[in-house]
């Protein structure tokens, strides 16, 4: 473990957050403590695990690294959530541009990759940091994923004309450097978009400790719309587009079973719900009351479009 300053000012003065405990892979024993910088409001894991140490709180079964279609037929409605997920985060890179080089960061199992592979126009290629999820992308879906870091490729400069990170930059023990590096690789005209828990959220209110957002100790930050923008300003990058219209649903489920285990529900009753809450039909028919915090950017999930400054 390492204690830390905040990375958005360097600053170390703190006051404490909370201290909560790992809800997704329910290791009760495993605790993160949350501080909040009192000079920019960041709030940010100390002490937090060293980089050596973050394997530990990624093994296989972890959700992102998984393919949901994998070793089973899904359904036909599953399959269309599956592509209309996919979808609407492809929009957000063709709406704003049309061809070029995109490069995912944590592309996991290259869900994504594949997604934009589709659109005309877009040579993909992915980073992931897992060696085994890396392999498994280029193996069974023949991506061009690179196993390592952003830093570690050592792209030349000016490479692409799309980087994406996609529920990523929560994760990395330097996001102000990997901002830094994102806009090295950029081409001058290339956009950057970035999908990052909201602080601000409804859900982060309602659920509390329990909120999916925090993820502890595996999201080292947890962003409010202003300290991320604060951060791309001090990284050559000006917001141009903030949502909160994708991942509410999902991200809300996640959070409805962090709250069952801390609340010590029977397994069984947790399943149950659990198999309900992720039903197709029972996504159709929530959507309606999902809209309103979307519309308000009070969504459990931001997604920011950055460009660099001229």
């Amino acid at each position: 473990m390492e204690l830390t300053n905040c990375n958005l000012c360097g600053s170390n003065a703190i006051e404490d957050e909370r201290v909560i405990p790992d809800y997704l892979l329910e290791r009760k024993q495993i605790v993160a403590r949350l501080v909040r910088c009192r000079a920019c409001g960041l709030v940010y894991q100390s002490p937090r695990p060293t980089l050596a140490e973050m394997s530990e709180h990624y093994p296989p079964e972890y959700e992102p690294y998984t393919d949901p279609t994998a070793g089973y037929e899904p359904s036909s409605l599953l399959k269309r959530a599956y592509a209309y997920g996919t979808q609407k985060r492809t929009r957000y890179v063709t709406r704003r541009k049309h061809g070029g080089r995109l490069l995912d960061i944590g592309c996991a199992s290259g869900t994504f990759l594949l997604g934009m592979q589709a659109q005309r126009g877009w040579q993909v290629q992915g980073v992931e940091p897992s060696a085994q999820i890396a392999e498994y992308a280029r193996s069974v879906h023949n991506l061009d994923v690179f196993p390592g870091t952003l830093e570690e490729a050592n792209f030349p400069d000016g490479s692409f004309d799309c980087v994406t990170m996609w529920d990523v930059l929560e994760h990395v023990h330097d996001p102000l450097g990997t901002l830094r590096e994102i806009s090295r690789v950029l081409k001058d005209d290339g956009i950057l978009v970035i999908r990052v828990p909201n602080l601000a959220s409804w859900d982060a209110t309602l659920f509390g400790d329990a909120w999916a957002g925090l993820d502890a100790p595996r999201h080292l930050f947890v962003f409010r719309p202003e300290t991320l923008k604060a951060m791309l300003a001090q990284t050559n990058f000006q917001m141009i587009d903030l949502s909160c219209g994708i991942g509410g649903y999902v991200t809300f489920v996640l959070s409805v079973r962090f709250w069952m285990t801390a609340h010590r529900w029977p397994e069984k009753i947790k399943q149950r719900v659990a198999r309900l809450l992720y039903h197709p039909a029972s996504r159709l028919i929530s959507a309606p009351f999902f809209w309103v915090p979307s519309a308000l950017k009070r969504g459990p999930l931001m997604v920011v479009t950055a460009q660099k400054r001229p």
